[in-house]
């Protein structure tokens, strides 16, 4: 249960006594608090991490956090309330002295993660007032409130005129008073009474040495307490914030966090150790460190290990070394996680305090990646303490440094050597695979990253509909899956939009989809055999892609790894497929070929550089195929896409007999294969009876020659509207046919339109230096600054020509969205698109005067 919401609060400033002269007090002008609070902190979840912040800071065991049921509630609170060391008068002035923190002059056993002494600025995002009760050292209960609304004047001020904070000692009935006052259960007083409850304190320490007691009750606290919250304070989301704090716990029993009243336990002590050793053990079995030399022969240098009066090492030159180093079964490389210590990679403790947090190699390189997400060594070495720079954040170059990465980096080796071994004892043999008793190997990481992403709610980009937050289907789905067996129940071709990836996952249906609808797909996978590869390749591939996520590959590195390989499969299918121009020639040429397979092969493609998703079939009793409009969905009730079944008839003699249409046969295939609409080509047809059984029949009889108009209008114009193209397939006279095209043709005429030269001069300005990416922004702004149109052209102007471009050349361009791919040089394109102009037939040209 969340805590309490207040009802009839006390105000702490009319409690106790004011302490005469305290002299604690703001200068903080209101652009300060805008540079370094709003323009600092966007996330209101992430600003209230610094709360807790402070409290780590603050060396405390034990932290308790409270949030309002209902944030947007006038009287909702948020408070954290710890253990730490506590602040007197003398502490609240260094509170509020926001230039001045003595953090780094601090000894700590722990990282400390506040600088500057600007945490608590954070809250003013979130809250209108932050009030401090805190019990120090002395036993004396003091409070101080800040009401940033009380920082007035010049609003372009950094500072102002001291502002008063008064300062009041209460009693303990004052605090229980105003406790009471907050109204509901009196969550807060319970949280002060478990506050250091050590019942189960964990005593394991990574960096070892000697074991350290139970923590003594500190007899201190602090009360950090948000009211009159602001309106991104009410946007805060405990279930993110949970989800985060549990993420960023350190590992061993440094701190507990107490989350509405539910204890949180670190996710990284979730996952299993695969194999550990204690520096100092025999099982270490370390005797020596190199260290290399380009001018000399290398140095040994020895390594004796000890276990009184607590296992370490020695080693000379560095002395003695502790800790332990770990080995877990999954990926502990987690971003968030990096900002309290709780993360992979090596942890050099001198002295008390880990000083590498910046930098988990410790200086070494070429580590090897697989090992090193699941791999984390946590070191004390206090014969670095010489080689630390005057901040304490970094150890200088000298040999004690050089023995120590030597010494780390044969810890690595040791966890690398016996991961690398595990890894290959898991993978089966091929009498497993023979008789499939090999389990589920390959299936964990992509388990592992599914449940990942919902925890976070960033799903990776290879699964379906990850651009937005996870959904109830999903989760519902999700929440079945008990053993890595379960998270794949099939692999299926199914159509999605064009701009998908080749294969994406379902977390609904928990299935692999090839999308049928990618250039690649539709080029290699015309024949069982080759859906057969492409289904096993796909896998392999998306598995792969789970796996880099597990090794601790960033989303966005993998984002740009898929972006590249999306383009590389689209680019390869591009390579077999014809240009528009030649499209719109072979057209006519086929048209009036003896045979109809070779206008049927040119009609399929006509129809795929429209935009279609074409299924070629052929043969006894089916069309030559079906083409599938992917058409996104607008609005309850309409259909996403449509079918047209379609035919080639052609005529030697330059025009199709009625009898040889066989419209009743073109009627039976669109019912089998469940089209909307029938489409049927030849180079001209016979007017009368065959108009009467089309407009019967509901079939679509369309000249090459306006096929060819629509391919080169395509190219030349951009991308065909198919949803507005729907309509001809409801007109059944070849002149109607013909009318529609024109019409198209006129309004393409009409709209203002990018011409090639200020298209290429703009390319030749941006530069090439070799096949690389553009973006239609970049390009259309170098085109506006280069004609001085402030209007013109948009980047949907330039994504309309580039479109048509990688038709006519479609080895040279590519356009998916916002990106430009070209690969060749703009003159060399410009020379690709005149030779493919002038390939258009003479009559299509005439026909599109205006256009090119």
């Amino acid at each position: 249960m969340a805590s309490q919401e207040t009802t009839s609060a006390i105000d702490v400033a009319t409690l106790g006594i004011e302490v005469p002269n305290a002299d604690v007090s703001v200068t903080i002008g209101p652009q300060f608090l805008q540079l370094f609070s709003e323009q600092l902190y966007k996330s209101p979840n992430k600003t209230f991490e610094e709360l807790i912040s402070n409290s780590w800071d603050a060396k405390a065991t034990s932290i308790h956090v409270g949030f309002s049921p209902n944030l947007r509630s006038n009287d909702a609170i948020v408070w954290v309330l710890d253990n730490g060391e506590s602040m007197d008068v003398d502490g609240f002035k260094l509170l509020w002295s926001v230039a001045h923190s003595t953090k780094a002059h601090r000894k700590s056993e722990r990282p400390l993660i506040g600088k500057f002494g600007i945490g608590k600025l954070a809250t003013y995002v979130l809250a209108h007032q932050l009030t401090y009760i805190c019990k120090s050292g002395d036993g004396v209960i003091r409070a101080v409130t800040m009401d940033y609304r009380n920082i007035g004047g010049d609003p372009a001020a950094l500072h102002i005129e001291p502002l008063p904070l008064p300062v009041r000692v209460l009693t303990e009935s004052d605090l229980n008073a105003f406790l009471a006052g907050l109204g509901g259960e009196d969550k807060i007083g319970q949280a002060l009474d478990a506050l250091n409850d050590t019942e189960d304190w964990d005593e394991y320490q990574e960096f070892g040495g000697s074991v350290p007691p139970k923590p003594v009750p500190s007899g201190t606290w602090t009360l950090a307490l948000l009211t009159d919250l602001k309106p991104l304070g009410r946007e805060m989301q405990q279930g993110r914030i949970r989800r985060m704090l549990r993420t960023s716990l350190p590992l061993g029993g440094n701190v507990s966090i107490v989350f509405n009243d539910e204890p949180l336990k670190s996710s990284k002590l979730d996952t299993p150790v695969e194999e550990s050793w204690v520096i100092g053990s025999q099982e270490l079995g370390i005797t020596h460190v190199t260290l290399k030399s380009d001018d000399k022969e290398n140095e040994a240098i020895p390594v004796v290990a000890h276990s009184f009066p607590y296992p370490h090492v020695t080693i000379e030159g560095l002395g003695e070394v502790t800790g332990m180093v770990s080995l877990y079964r999954d990926s502990i490389s987690k971003p968030k996680s990096d900002a309290k210590g709780a993360s992979n990679g090596f942890f050099v403790n001198i002295m008390g305090r880990v000083v590498n947090f910046e930098d988990p190699y410790f200086g070494l390189s070429n580590l090897n990646h697989s090992a090193w997400a699941k791999f984390r060594a946590a070191v004390r070495v206090d014969g670095l303490n010489g080689s630390l720079a005057v901040n304490r954040e970094a150890v200088l170059e000298s040999r004690e440094l050089e023995i120590a990465q030597a010494f780390l980096k044969e810890l690595f080796n040791l966890a690398r050597t016996t991961h690398d071994k595990a890894k290959k004892a898991a993978w089966p043999d091929a009498g497993e695979v023979l008789t499939e008793t090999w389990g589920t190997v390959p299936l964990e990481p992509l388990q592992r990253t599914i449940e990942d992403g919902l925890n976070s709610q960033s799903l990776p980009s290879f699964v379906l509909g990850s651009e937005d937050e996870p959904t109830k289907e999903q989760v519902d789905s999700w929440d079945t899956v008990e053993s890595p067996a379960d998270v794949i129940s099939g692999v299926t071709f199914e159509l999605l939009d064009s701009e998908t990836n080749l294969v994406v996952y379902d977390i609904a249906t928990r299935r692999i989809i090839i999308n049928e609808s990618h250039p690649f797909a539709r080029e290699y996978a015309s024949t069982h055999e080759l859906r057969l590869l492409l289904r096993d390749s796909s896998v392999v591939e998306l598995l792969s892609r789970a796996y880099m996520i597990q090794m601790g590959v960033d989303e966005a590195t993998l984002g740009q790894v898929d972006l590249h390989r999306d383009q590389l499969y689209r680019l390869v299918a591009r390579l077999r497929r014809r240009s528009g121009a030649q499209i719109a020639e072979l057209l006519e040429e086929a048209a009036i070929h003896s045979k109809d397979k070779a206008l049927e092969q040119i009609l399929g493609d006509a129809l795929e550089s429209l935009g279609f998703v074409v299924e070629r079939l052929g043969g006894s009793n089916n069309p030559e195929g079906v083409a599938r409009a992917p058409i996104t969905k607008r609005g309850v009730g309409k259909k996403a896409s449509y079918a047209v079944t379609y035919d080639a008839k052609s005529s030697i003699n330059k025009k199709v007999k009625t009898g040889n249409v066989g419209v009743a046969g073109l009627v039976r295939h669109r019912n089998d294969h469940s089209a909307q609409f029938t489409l049927v080509v030849g180079p001209e047809f016979e007017s009368g009876a065959l108009t009467t059984e089309c407009t019967q029949h509901k079939v679509t009889p369309m000249r090459a020659r306006d096929l060819g108009t629509l391919v080169v209008l395509n190219a030349t114009k951009g991308p065909m509207d198919l949803e507005r193209l729907k309509d001809v397939f409801s007109l059944y006279d070849p002149d109607d046919v013909h009318e529609f095209v024109e019409g198209l043709t006129r309004e393409a005429i009409s709209l203002e339109h990018l011409s090639y030269t200020d298209l290429f001069t703009a390319l030749h300005e941006i530069g090439f230096d070799e096949p690389d990416m553009l973006t239609t922004p970049v390009i259309a702004k170098a085109i506006r600054d280069q004609t001085g149109n402030k209007e013109f052209p948009t980047k949907k102007d330039v994504y309309a020509v580039l479109h048509g471009m990688s038709i006519l050349a479609p080895n040279m361009v590519r356009v998916q969205g916002d990106n430009v791919f070209l690969g060749a040089r703009p003159d060399k394109l410009r020379d690709a698109i005149l030779a493919q102009l002038g390939k258009i037939p003479s009559q299509l040209a005439s026909d599109l005067t205006g256009i090119i």
